[in-house]
């Protein structure tokens, strides 16, 4: 929840780039809190009380503090404001890979929200190492963010200063977790996978599953569950393609090309009965849609390939990618309506799964 004051540092913040004051001796300088204190005709603890968030000042005197500060174009340093109230505008995110369309898309969600609520978003990467992703925590510690949302890398190095940080301050996993004792917010994997599985089999073809590396837990086990359980649901023998689960790499294309190569050529397209592949993500798909080439196999034609995320460049390839969308603007939003909360769930942890949906084009 933002303050009266939390508002007006907003709003300045937003004023022209001009920070300085031409002084008596002719030469510009920073404009400072006792510039606008001596412009409201103030003292310098009145001034710092206002941007202290003191609620005991007169209406009239913050009007006075306000309107001294449009003139001067005064930005107050918002670092030592946090120093102060043990707190700051910010809420910190801590993400794999910054390169992944998905986090693209969620981290301009979360940064509109934010501004809504008068917050601002400071992004970390981890690049999927858990010595950067423990000084990524540690950065936004010491920045008294006032909280932090993550998506931690598959790896139990940092399992304890997670535990650890969330005694201090609020955080919320972001599409993955360690334990489910914890707030998250994420897509429903077993439901979406579930429903793109039984589009494909009304289709009258047998799915196979192609896996993700051991990237992000548990969206990767969950999506190969939702595989599973709805295909014994349906009377059928799941086929997952074997794939190399400890590589830990976010270039999904060349990791998906690179196996599904490898079981093609190990004989995976002479099994009659399969008739698609269901891959684990989008970019898992177009990189078996290449390896199928290699194979003679013409994606949408001789083979069905649907993905899973519904990204943007699938609507744009040939054949147009079949998939399944994810809600990243509840998924985004949330997140961030999570952290303006006033406190967080008493007695309990925020959990969201949002469901997906099918998006038919001409793969599959």
């Amino acid at each position: 929840m933002t303050t009266q004051n939390d508002d007006f540092l907003h709003a300045v913040a937003a004023a022209p780039a001009e920070s300085t004051l031409a002084h008596a001796d002719g030469f510009p300088g920073v404009v400072t809190m006792n510039d606008v204190a001596a412009a409201a005709g103030l003292s310098r603890t009145t001034v710092s009380k206002f941007f202290n968030g003191s609620e005991t000042l007169k209406p009239a005197t913050r009007e006075r503090i306000e309107r001294a500060c449009r003139e001067l174009h005064y930005v107050p340093d918002l670092h030592a404001v946090s120093l102060v109230k043990g707190r700051s505008n910010l809420i910190g995110v801590i993400l794999p890979f910054i390169a992944e369309p998905f986090f693209g898309k969620v981290l301009q969600i979360m940064e509109r929200e934010a501004a809504r609520g008068g917050m601002q978003i400071v992004i970390q990467a981890s690049n999927n190492d858990p010595k950067r992703e423990a000084a990524a925590l540690m950065t936004l510690r010491a920045m008294k963010v006032n909280g932090i949302i993550v998506t931690p890398i598959e790896s139990n190095a940092n399992r304890a200063l997670f535990a650890a940080l969330q005694k201090e301050m609020r955080i919320i996993f972001l599409d993955a977790y360690f334990d489910e004792d914890c707030h998250f917010v994420m897509n429903d994997n077993r439901q979406s996978i579930g429903l793109m599985v039984n589009y494909l089999l009304s289709r009258g073809v047998r799915p196979a599953y192609l896996g993700t590396p051991r990237i992000a837990n548990p969206s990767r086990p969950e999506r190969l569950a939702g595989y599973q359980e709805a295909m014994l649901q349906a009377g059928e023998t799941p086929q997952v393609i074997p794939v190399d689960v400890e590589a830990p790499t976010w270039q999904f294309e060349s990791f998906a090309y690179e196996q599904l190569l490898a079981w093609c050529g190990q004989g995976g397209l002479r099994d009659g009965g399969v008739g698609a592949i269901m891959c684990a993500t989008d970019r898992m798909a177009f990189g078996a849609a290449k390896a199928l080439r290699k194979f003679g196999k013409q994606p949408g034609k001789d083979m069905l390939v649907a993905g899973h995320d519904n990204l943007d460049i699938g609507e744009y390839l040939e054949p147009q990618l079949t998939t399944v969308h994810q809600d990243i603007e509840q998924i985004g939003q949330t997140a961030i309506h999570f952290m303006l909360q006033e406190s967080a769930p008493v007695g309990g942890y925020f959990q969201k799964r949002f469901p997906g949906r099918l998006v038919i084009r001409e793969s599959a």
